[in-house]
């Protein structure tokens, strides 16, 4: 009785073991993306309250990268966001970051806003064309009192 019960915890042990290691796998998983290489950047901001390590960098709306760090400057008293984009996407260096939802009750991510500039970006470029985020309260008050991004007639 005793040696089913101790061949009983140790399969529940190794179940209990190889359910972790598959939670694991999982979450580093929806952090990376396997096959895909990146580049890094980094961006400066006056906040990027609400971006955390792992958000999702995007660009018309659809995800090109992670955010890798955020920290603070004690220099400049700014935030430097660290972040790492498809290898493949070489956006204009005078682009838009900002920080924001893609929807309304998601997640914030870093939003790339393509500029104009014949030069792209390439590894290592600190980007400066940034914005402050604005509050979903403020969102909603541009939305309710302006156009909301809507035809004026």
């Amino acid at each position: 009785m005793a040696r089913n019960r101790q061949t009983g915890t140790i399969v529940f042990s190794f179940g209990v073991l190889a359910a972790a290691i598959g939670f694991a796998v999982y979450a580093h998983g929806t952090q990376t993306s396997f096959g895909i290489s990146r580049y890094p950047l980094s961006a400066s901001f006056i906040s990027a309250n609400g971006l955390n390590p792992g958000a999702s960098v995007a660009m018309a709306g659809v995800v090109v990268g992670r955010v890798s760090d955020v920290r603070l400057d004690s220099e400049t008293q700014l935030a430097v966001v660290r972040f790492e984009v498809n290898d493949t996407l070489h956006f204009p260096i005078d682009s838009v970051l900002s920080v924001g939802s893609m929807t309304m009750s998601g997640d914030n991510a870093l939003m790339i806003e393509p500029g104009k500039s014949s030069q792209v970006t390439k590894a290592g470029d600190a980007l400066d064309n940034t914005r402050e985020p604005v509050s979903l309260e403020q969102q909603v008050s541009n939305y309710i009192f302006g156009s909301g991004g809507l035809p004026v007639n």
